[in-house]
């Protein structure tokens, strides 16, 4: 077993060369598929728009509202995906002319979807036309009542498409619908709304007028694409592309400052990291815990530099609160999780934990314990939960056959919510333990780490980098490559950083010396020194020190 306790499992064994066995991972063997992979062209690369069903139809009718100045409302989800997808659709429909407003739910007060108190708020303002973002495809009861007031609501979503279907929605633009040929099915909620704002910008007549913007609102939805852990594949991988080239010149001044506050460097091409962890944990932190409406409002701010300004320093000073709160709700729930290690699924509860952060720390704990996690957050007379689980366990499953003792739910495999009356939480939890316990006892719980090929010493050298940075970005679908090298010889090991919490190697491949780093696996220097002869797995990478560039290996694990 490995340190991190992992199985190894090394997708390509053959003999064949690194390139080529990283090529037949991706289905890249053709020269040519290769060429449009590392080359795409962004003029033709994208799917043609009206390919969705009912995309002729929704463009229509928001020409006609434009034409009536009916009042439109953009209504988005209070996440990354959402928030860039509604910035999307709205200034597409401002720069058309339409009377276009916005609305997004607050976390807390709100839940996830739309709400009837907006449908009540759309009538007395006269709203004739919504376009919700990120959203929609579950609010049966709500589109329903909006109908009956005489608004129009049409649907953009991608998430999974329930049995109780939308029907009184005016239409559906949504990748996943059972009578869509449209090519490509993994869209995030901005990469649908860019298809919706693609559509409308090429029936206009002056189409050429509009290229610019439409691949202007890139870089907006390689943000929610990132952020909503969409595939790096097909058309999201020319969003992500094209988006991260444009990001360093964006035309969206409050983007381009709160780069600027996150430290995004333009001195090298920016990656999924950037946006990853850099852009998006600011906008989410709006959403977490306070408005999202600042992240929003950010977004689409192009008039107003000093607006944009203080915008972007609110989004930094929320991020840095979220950080301090999900650190103190990790120690606290570490502890708890310590002192019941044989659980077969955490479970724990407070009411200073806030509902905006526990996703993260229900993430976190399954992660570094291997197991489905529940954490949640305390209420007067229920509770609000986010779940999150490994691989081998379903979550949303585990919710479904314990629907009766929850209020709604709602999620995916691994990640899924619900509220729970408080006198409901006790039945619920020892009906959830007894059901993971033996759901867990038939199955291998081990962690698998996935790992490109073995590689010879020789094959790591600087084409062999470049040749991987060909493949960038890297995500979901297209993994930055793994490799395993077996048998090298450590010359020696010592703790660095703070806490002594990273381990810096160096290693003897035939008399050449290559540097290694493992973050966070301070605690394992002494396992290291022991061995001395290691299998290791790594990810290759360029360190650059003080203007003197070398190879380096990236450790992930090693035994």
């Amino acid at each position: 077993m490995s340190v991190r306790g992992k199985k190894w499992n090394i997708l390509n064994t053959t003999s064949r060369s690194v390139v080529d066995k990283i090529l037949e991972n991706r289905g890249l063997s053709d020269p040519e598929d290769l060429e449009r992979f590392i080359k795409p062209d962004f003029e033709k690369g994208f799917h043609d728009p009206f390919l969705f069903p009912g995309m002729q139809k929704i463009v229509d009718r928001i020409y006609r509202a434009i034409e009536k100045e009916e009042r439109i409302i953009v209504y988005g989800d209070y996440d990354v995906d959402g928030i860039s997808g509604a910035a999307i659709v709205f200034l597409t429909l401002e720069h058309l002319g339409g009377k276009v407003s916005y609305r997004l739910p607050h976390r807390l007060n709100d839940g996830y979807g739309m709400s009837e108190k907006y449908i009540k708020e759309f009538e007395e303002a006269n709203v004739g036309l919504v376009i919700t973002v990120d959203c929609g495809v579950s609010n049966v009861r709500e589109i329903s009542l909006a109908k009956e007031k005489g608004i129009d609501v049409i649907v953009t979503d991608h998430h999974k498409i329930p049995e109780n279907y939308p029907h009184d929605a005016y239409e559906v633009l949504h990748p996943l619908r059972k009578d869509s040929m449209y090519p490509f099915k993994k869209l995030t909620g901005a990469g649908v709304a860019f298809k919706l704002a693609q559509a409308l910008l090429k029936t206009e007549n002056a189409e050429h007028e509009h290229k610019n913007l439409t691949f202007s609102l890139l870089d907006l939805a390689s943000l929610g694409t990132v952020a909503d852990c969409g595939p790096i594949v097909g058309e999201n991988r020319l969003i992500v592309k094209k988006g991260l080239e444009m990001l360093p010149q964006t035309k969206w001044e409050g983007l381009k400052f709160l780069q600027e506050l996150a430290g995004v460097k333009f001195d090298k091409p920016l990656n999924t990291h950037t946006i990853g962890f850099q852009i998006a944990p600011r906008i989410n932190a709006a959403g977490r815990i306070d408005s999202p409406y600042y992240a929003l409002q950010l977004l689409i701010n192009n008039q107003e530099t000093a607006k944009a300004k203080r915008l972007a320093g609110q989004l930094e000073r929320l991020n840095r609160k979220r950080q301090n709160m999900l650190k103190t709700a990790m120690n606290e729930a570490e502890l708890r999780v310590r002192a019941n290690r044989d659980r077969p699924i955490i479970i724990e509860y407070d009411k200073k934990w806030h509902v905006g952060i526990i996703g993260l720390v229900a993430g976190r704990l399954a992660e570094k314990y291997t197991r489905p996690a529940i954490i949640l957050q305390e209420f007067d007379d229920y509770l609000v939960a986010s779940a999150r689980s490994p691989e081998f366990f379903n979550i949303i499953e585990a919710l479904t056959d314990h629907s009766e003792f929850l209020d709604h739910y709602g999620g995916h495999a691994q990640a899924a919510g619900f509220n729970i009356s408080k006198d409901k939480l006790q039945d619920f939890i020892q009906a959830i333990t007894r059901y993971a316990e033996k759901k867990l006892s038939t199955c291998d719980c081990s962690p698998e780490l996935a790992i490109e090929c073995e590689i010879k010493p020789d094959e790591i050298n600087w084409d062999t980098l470049e040749f991987i940075r060909s493949l960038e970005p890297f995500g979901i679908g297209n993994n930055r490559p793994r490799f395993l090298l077996k048998g090298i010889t450590l010359s020696h090991a010592r703790t660095v950083g703070r806490d002594n919490r990273h381990l810096s190697m160096s290693f003897d491949m035939g008399g050449k010396q290559i540097r290694g780093i493992a973050f966070n696996f301070g605690e394992h220097v002494d396992y290291a020194r022991k061995h001395r002869s290691l299998d290791v797995v790594f990810q290759l990478e360029e360190n650059n020190w003080k203007g003197r560039k070398s190879l380096q290996m990236k450790l992930v694990d090693f035994k």
